[in-house]
């Protein structure tokens, strides 16, 4: 059953009070009458009403501090204040900036003090379902950050553990292909093989999945980092395969951002690597990296000319082991996955452009540094 909204009617004036009394009754309220600020302290604290219906001028205390006293001990109260006309303005500021939630001026239409007086409550109601709701979601994402730190431990700790068995498997099976290569057939040596090639996949599987687990909601460090500094040293490291394939690398001026260098790095080494991995045949590879600043933002662009992605596939590439190519090019699909988050932890978002047997896009944001000038 639903509970009865509870007024305390505050007025000096015995016919004004009684007036308001009997509107407020006949539409179903519960109502506490007093003719003093002291006597609705009193009944404010006694009844715990959900609004006070309250004016301005009384003979003891001022309606203004009423209005504080019940609003600094419970915000939850609506207070509605009424005034005669002639001083409404000024009091109306006044009440309003005090607290209150609403005004009137004399004489207040019955019709339009119950209508109020329900504006208010449903107003009140909503604030309280706003304030329920968004405890609700500060516990579930709580909750949602343990399960995440959870998830990141597990997925750390058996990718931890797996190593060793991973290890064992692999150099057991080294030494039986070596030992005994020449004593095994054709076919016992391909067994031996591919025991040694699934333990040494399965090894760069386990690695990458625990970086992954690793990469947390927010960069492990905030510093200012140059771009173009992470960019020479993911070039440097890549300097082999750069010379293998014979690939082209063009470079604008890049911005100097916040962030954390490391967690950057991975990501020009990933989509750098996978620029030079995922080549056309008999086509050199020709990469451009550029920047522009778009508003508060930096766009960081990433352009190749290799074979390309089906646009039904630029947003799921993003996800974790997901690989369009299978065995026929070497990776566990976990890099673009990285990406994704490290670029989100960063506040920015990453995405792709690409045309099928002509290259790709990726494209990610970073926030400019404050003191840029836009």
């Amino acid at each position: 059953m639903t509970q009865p909204i509870v007024v305390v009617n505050v007025d000096d004036h015995e016919a004004a009070r009684y007036a308001k009394r009997r509107t407020l009754t006949r539409a179903g309220f519960v109502v506490y009458d007093a003719g003093t600020g002291a006597e609705a302290l009193q009944l404010v604290s006694r009844h715990s009403p959900d609004l006070v219906l309250l004016d301005v001028n009384l003979p003891d205390i001022s309606g203004i501090e009423v209005c504080r006293s019940v609003k600094s001990a419970n915000v939850s109260v609506m207070v509605l204040q009424i005034s005669a006309s002639a001083t409404a303005a000024p009091h109306a500021i006044k009440a309003l900036n005090s607290g209150a939630d609403a005004y009137l001026t004399e004489p207040v239409d019955p019709d339009v003090l119950v209508a109020t007086v329900g504006a208010l409550m449903r107003l009140r109601t909503a604030e309280r379902d706003l304030a329920a709701a968004n405890a609700r979601l500060e516990s579930a994402n709580r909750e949602l950050a343990r399960s995440n730190d959870d998830l990141q431990q597990f997925a750390f700790v058996a990718s931890h553990d797996l190593q060793e068995p991973l290890r064992t498997v692999s150099s057991f099976a080294g030494l039986l292909e070596r030992s005994a290569g020449s004593r095994l057939t054709e076919t016992e040596q391909q067994f031996a093989h591919h025991i040694v090639d699934g333990a040494d996949r399965m090894r760069v599987l386990i690695h990458d999945l625990l970086h992954y687990s690793r990469v947390g909601q927010e960069p492990s460090s905030s510093e200012t980092v140059s771009l173009g500094a992470v960019l020479d040293v993911t070039i440097e490291n890549l300097r082999e395969l750069i010379a293998e394939t014979g690939a082209e690398i063009e470079v604008d001026e890049l911005p100097v951002i916040a962030g954390d260098e490391a967690q950057l790095g991975h990501v020009f080494q990933n989509l750098l690597s996978n620029a030079l991995k995922y080549r056309r045949e008999d086509v050199k590879p020709h990469i451009q990296i550029a920047a522009a600043r778009q508003n508060t933002d930096w766009i960081l662009q990433i352009e190749d000319n290799g074979i390309g992605i089906d646009r039904r596939h630029w947003e799921s590439i993003f996800a974790p082991f997901k690989r369009l190519h299978s065995q026929e090019i070497a990776g566990t699909g976990i890099g673009l996955a990285v990406c994704r988050r490290v670029i989100e932890a960063h506040s920015g978002r990453i995405w792709v452009e690409s045309r099928v047997g002509e290259g790709s896009i990726f494209r990610f944001t970073l926030p400019a540094l404050s003191t840029e000038p836009t």
